[in-house]
C-alpha cells in the first residue's frame, strides 16, 4: 500500500503551491479591479491557510509509531563494575 500521509500531505503541497503562485501573480497585476483583486486575495489567503492547517492535521492524526529507545544501563557508583559484565582479558563475567 502507497504511503498515505506522504500523498496527502504532497497534494495539499501542490494545491498550496499553486495557490502561492496565483496570490504573487494577482498581487503584480495591474489590469485587475482592484476590489475583484482584493476579494480574490483574501480567498486565496484563506485557502492557503487551510491548507497549513490541513498539514498540521495530518501530521497530528498519521503520527510515525514512536521508535522504542534501547534500554539504558544504570549508573553505577565510581569505581564499581556492573555484576555479570565481561571486561577485556576475562573468559566470563563475575
Amino acid at each position: 500500500m502507497a504511503n498515505l500521509k506522504l500523498d496527502l500531505v504532497n497534494k495539499i503541497n501542490n494545491e498550496k503551491y499553486y495557490a502561492e503562485l496565483e496570490l504573487v501573480r494577482l498581487a503584480q497585476d495591474p489590469n485587475m479591479n482592484y476590489k475583484t483583486k482584493i476579494g480574490t486575495m483574501s480567498q486565496l489567503l484563506e485557502n492557503i491557510a487551510l491548507q497549513n492547517a490541513i498539514v498540521g492535521l495530518v501530521e497530528q492524526y498519521f503520527q510515525e509509531p514512536a521508535q522504542q529507545a534501547a534500554p539504558q544501563p544504570e549508573a553505577q557508583p565510581k569505581g564499581q563494575a556492573p555484576v555479570g559484565q565481561v571486561h577485556a582479558g576475562q573468559t566470563h563475567g563475575e
